[in-house]
């Protein structure tokens, strides 16, 4: 929105600011908050898991409840949704993502898209070889995904399609933005969900890596938007990691999920 629409002692003050934050003040208000708001969300659940405050109590709650809700028609469909969320759908896009970038020159974007997805996915890591949280059931995992705080799949997926829109969204008017990011949350909570439906995770686990990944995502935006927008064509983008999602995540269901079956079968609902 142009600063002329705005009240005069705002907009006097904006005009001051540098040209970035004229231009994305309202993102970088949205980023503030979310920052502040999901690191918040983030250290309550530590402590809450700490403590065996009542977020934990609830997780044999939902665990339960969701174990003794399954059917198979729905175990096929939400074990195909936690497949389109696994590591190699991950790499896929963020590497399609990433080729797309170089083809354009958009080097900072790049740059923080890296940061996005390989640091997100580090740090993501490290904590959970820090808590060393048990998951719900044996799932035959190893290395350090045995450890189930915080999600992965719910952390790495809010990055990645995150920035994607955040990428995305910058090249598009305001009109085009909100069912973009609607789809995207809509498919991100799906994912987590998934998780939460097969008995991967525990509630705890999926509300810490949504509330990590979002304060990650949060604090990229603040200083990536600090920059001016690159040229990216951003419908081609979304049409490229459309497809890759499409084709790799096909693959990796047909590859992989009749022994996923097995290995997310319906747990102790007891």
């Amino acid at each position: 929105m142009p600063t002329r629409r705005l009240h005069p002692w705002i907009d006097a003050r904006l005009r001051r600011l540098p040209e970035p934050f004229r231009q994305e003040w309202r993102a970088l208000l949205v980023f503030g908050f979310i920052l502040i708001f999901a690191a918040w969300l983030f250290f309550e659940v530590i402590e809450d898991m700490v403590w065996g405050d009542p977020l934990v109590w609830a997780d044999t709650a939902t665990y339960a409840t969701l174990q003794a809700l399954r059917t198979p028609w729905l175990d096929h469909f939400m074990i195909g949704i936690t497949e389109l969320g696994d590591t190699p759908v991950v790499i896929g896009v963020a590497l399609a993502v990433g080729l797309w970038l170089v083809r354009e020159s958009a080097w900072h974007t790049l740059l923080y898209w890296i940061m996005a997805i390989g640091g997100g996915s580090a740090i993501n890591s490290a904590i959970k070889l820090a808590m060393k949280r048990a998951r719900p059931g044996d799932l035959h995992y190893d290395g350090v995904s045995v450890f189930s705080f915080p999600s992965g799949h719910s952390t790495t997926n809010a990055v990645l399609y995150g920035f994607l829109i955040m990428i995305i969204a910058r090249s598009l008017p305001l009109k085009t933005r909100l069912p973009i990011f609607t789809g995207a949350i809509l498919f991100v909570g799906l994912i987590a969900f998934s998780r939460l439906y097969v008995g991967a995770h525990w509630l705890s686990d999926v509300t810490g890596g949504l509330a990590f990944g979002s304060a990650w995502l949060a604090l990229l935006g603040l200083f990536y938007m600090w920059r001016p927008a690159e040229p990216i064509e951003p419908y081609k983008l979304l049409a490229v990691a459309g497809i890759t999602l499409l084709v790799v995540g096909g693959l990796n269901i047909l590859l992989h999920h009749g022994a996923d079956v097995l290995r997310y079968a319906p747990g102790d609902a007891s």
